[in-house]
């Protein structure tokens, strides 16, 4: 017992999972744990009830996770359908359970059996009185294993109950209690999936498939929080087909595998403070478990197995990725407020604009729905006047916006932080930073040989050298289809005054590796080590070392 209660001690003192350079140093194949149902800043998803339901596997396992990350087993069920519960008074009632009174009680009082020297003396109590027809159950409580009976809505004046901390199991759909878990915040109940002849077990919660543990938590009494406590190769395996089609390239589906299982190392301690390292939105990554997982998603992280994206010999903190550039990844310092050496911009002629969706974006936007915007950010002013891009970064990116009001005064200007010169009012939002305005005043149009006239400012623009947008004016030489030549010219026409067009390429913070390039890359025959390298500046890739 001795040895047991120290385990529980030292767990406390350590997270889940120890990120690099801590005390306790994870292996290529470390343990992480991803908040599925829990709170948040925006939203509540802790449950009444937790429910499980073991897809290929036998059962499960009750227990903990010592302060090595190994499951310490204190019991076990064949029920391949369990729930967990909050042990105060919950009601069952249409398959659900919930703090409102109504339907059959899974109370927070039990009928106390005594205290046993060990859980095989408990549980041999436990199949004797449950031969005998009482629902008796096991209870491990504050490193003590009793036997308690029956549930009850009140003490009764002899009944006990668990602390604000407690969590009881049941088989789902009824209020037969299978096992009761009590430790604080030193411990907290993990449940392990037993799998089948071999076979890597699969559960189901909340309608997604996971591999892996899960782990239950209360705090100061309040409804479940529910955590995944999976291998970062299978956390992987969760990411890759929601992060990138499972039908892309295999080199491409690497390069993914690579990069999401860096940034899960260098983010560890992300949500740390929530009890978790990772949660499953665009936050972190996007994990949905193995609903999506096909053999080529699962091939490309098996392949890549222990590989990561390294900055001189240590793990890259900051190994980001977005859907596609327009042209030109962008410093994180023009984004961010840090510059990190890795993220360094680079011209991208790897995106194929055939066939990436909405590729090309355009947005119409006034003097009106810009001064609300404004408003809306608290900026005191006078009506604007005026909209235009004050500064491009060395690759073409936007830098900095700038708002003058109608006498030609500076209102305000916005430069690098990507949530401020990314416009985001009413049904205007630039998808990157990578776009151009035009101002309704100044919109030029193309006359082609035929006579018909197109507005620069909806579809005709030119590319530089670096990809980015420019206008055109004056007499443009443009190859046709059919390879011939011709000139056709740009008249200023007259446009509608604080009336702005803007137009834009890529969807995205511009920083790091450009999934849709990692595309064109991997079609034209390049490897994902080569892909890796051209996004992040100086980079390997390969197996590392965590140490002291």
């Amino acid at each position: 017992m001795k040895r047991l209660l120290c385990l529980f001690l030292c767990a406390a003192m350590l997270p889940l999972v120890a990120p690099p350079g801590a005390d306790a140093a994870p292996e290529a194949d470390f343990l992480l744990r991803i908040g599925l149902s829990v709170k948040t800043n925006t939203e509540d998803n802790s449950l009444v009830g937790a429910n499980l339901d073991n897809y290929a596997g036998l059962g499960y396992e009750f227990g903990f996770l010592n302060a090595d990350n190994a499951f310490v087993p204190l019991g076990t069920t064949t029920y391949k359908e369990i729930t967990m519960v909050k042990n105060r008074n919950v009601y069952l009632a249409n398959g659900a359970y919930s703090d409102n009174a109504g339907g059959e009680l899974v109370g927070a009082f039990h009928v106390s059996h005594g205290s046993y020297p060990g859980r095989t003396e408990a549980e041999a109590a436990v199949a004797s009185l449950r031969a005998q027809g009482v629902s008796a159950f096991v209870s491990y409580s504050n490193g003590v294993w009793e036997v308690r009976s029956g549930s009850y809505a009140d003490s009764g004046g002899a009944r006990v109950s668990g602390s604000k901390y407690c969590i009881s199991v049941v088989r789902t759909g009824t209020t037969d209690i299978l096992f009761q878990f009590d430790y604080g915040t030193t411990a907290h109940l993990c449940v392990r999936p037993l799998g089948e002849g071999g076979e890597k077990p699969i559960t189901w919660h909340k309608g997604k498939r996971y591999y892996g543990m899960f782990e239950f938590r209360r705090f100061e009494g309040n409804n479940i929080y529910v955590y995944n406590a999976i291998n970062v190769q299978d956390y992987v395996k969760g990411v890759l087909p929601y992060e990138m089609s499972p039908t892309w390239p295999i080199e491409a589906l690497k390069s993914q595998a690579v990069a999401a299982r860096s940034y899960a190392a260098g983010t560890l301690r992300k949500h740390r403070a929530a009890g978790y390292a990772l949660c499953t939105s665009t936050d972190c990554q996007v994990y949905r478990g193995m609903g999506e997982a096909s053999a080529l998603t699962n091939q490309a992280v098996d392949e890549t197995y222990g590989q990561f994206i390294t900055y001189n010999g240590a793990a890259c903190k900051t190994a980001v990725y977005h859907s596609s550039s327009g042209g030109a990844t962008e410093n994180s310092e023009n984004v961010w407020n840090e510059a990190v050496p890795y993220l360094r911009g680079v011209v991208d002629n790897y995106e194929d604009e055939a066939v990436i969706p909405n590729y090309i974006w355009r947005y119409t936007c006034t003097n009106d729905q810009l001064s609300a915007m404004l408003t809306a950010r608290g900026v005191a002013h006078n009506g604007v006047g005026s909209f235009y891009i004050q500064r491009y970064t060395d690759t073409s990116n936007v830098h900095t916006v700038a708002f003058n009001d109608r006498n030609g005064n500076l209102i305000t200007s916005y430069s690098k932080e990507m949530a401020r010169i990314r416009l985001n009012f009413g049904n205007i939002r630039t998808k990157s930073l990578r776009y151009n305005i035009y101002s309704g005043d100044s919109i030029l149009s193309a006359t082609a040989p035929d006579g018909t006239s197109t507005p620069a400012g909806s579809e005709l623009y030119a590319l530089d050298g670096t990809g980015a947008l420019i206008p055109v004016g004056g007499e443009v030489t443009v190859l046709s289809g059919d390879g011939s030549l011709h000139t056709v010219s740009t008249v200023p026409q007259t446009g509608t005054d604080g009336v702005y067009i803007v137009i834009g390429r890529g969807d995205g913070h511009n920083l790091g590796m450009s999934q849709w390039g990692a595309h064109g890359m991997a079609d034209q025959g390049f490897s994902y080590i080569e892909i890796l390298k051209h996004y992040y500046t100086g980079v390997e890739v390969g197996q590392i070392t965590f140490s002291n």
